[in-house]
């Protein structure tokens, strides 16, 4: 789904990226109503990527975010005879998109480097990333209780996980998960100045009993909020809950 403001002064691409069993709009409900006075985001376009957690794989999306992302930025045409011209684009990830991105600015950094670092960048080299509760240290089994309350008993959650290569790639110690963070520490490590993109901003809930809160050795210093949950860290509420605004805009988790 795409949201265009139709604005003129328009500079900036957001994309929103689900997580687990989550929508591509209701995981980030209110997102799209900021205040009508909150100049960044009235000079933002909206992009909410969609994919099937119960079916496609975490390097299946990745893939597909990377060769469509080219598609919308820098360059998107809205209709015959409109071009709007981003200067900027900034992601946002909950959760298992967390890990989605995280892989997808892997392996563009990667493959740009291994190009020389000649030609066009691709999208998610220079793009700017903030993450919510991402999932790249795997899933909690603190969570399960939740999970299979929700679905009513053992046997129904079990038969639901098992329909997502996901979600086995979600167990603390996988090999995607090892690979990925690996690779783009060391990544960081060579590029850590140039390359922002390997090193997100990162915000937690608090409690979290979902996903493990670790982040990469590389990545810049996380943080927490109080009395917010997996679900919720990334809804935000006008004048009660405008942090996940603020936090998308700033990167910063306080003030």
């Amino acid at each position: 789904m795409y949201v265009s403001t139709h604005d003129t002064t328009v500079t900036r691409l957001v994309v929103f990226v689900h997580g687990f069993n989550g929508k591509a709009v209701d995981t980030w409900r209110q997102f799209e109503q900021p205040d009508v006075n909150w100049s960044w985001w009235i000079q933002s376009d909206l992009l909410f990527v969609a994919y099937d957690s119960l079916r496609d794989s975490i390097v299946g999306v990745a893939n597909r975010l990377r060769r469509l992302l080219p598609d919308f930025y820098p360059n998107n045409n809205l209709s015959p005879g409109q071009q709007r011209e981003y200067e900027e684009i900034v992601v946002l990830a909950h959760s298992l998109g967390g890990v989605i991105v995280r892989r997808a600015v892997c392996d563009s950094v990667q493959l740009w480097l291994e190009a020389g670092s000649s030609g066009q960048k691709p999208v998610l080299v220079d793009a700017v990333i903030r993450l919510f509760s991402p999932a790249i240290a795997g899933y909690r089994l603190a969570g399960m209780p939740g999970l299979v309350k929700a679905f009513g008993g053992l046997s129904a959650l079990e038969a639901f996980l098992r329909k997502s290569s996901a979600f086995i790639d979600l167990q603390p110690g996988s090999e995607l998960l090892v690979s990925t963070r690996n690779r783009t520490e060391s990544l960081a490590q060579a590029r850590c100045e140039s390359l922002e993109s390997l090193r997100p901003a990162i915000v937690w809930a608090s409690p979290d009993n979902v996903v493990i809160e670790s982040r990469y050795e590389t990545d810049k210093v996380d943080d927490s909020w109080d009395n917010t949950t997996h679900s919720s860290i990334c809804k935000p509420v006008l004048r009660t809950f405008e942090k996940p605004w603020i936090f998308a805009e700033t990167g910063r988790t306080s003030g």
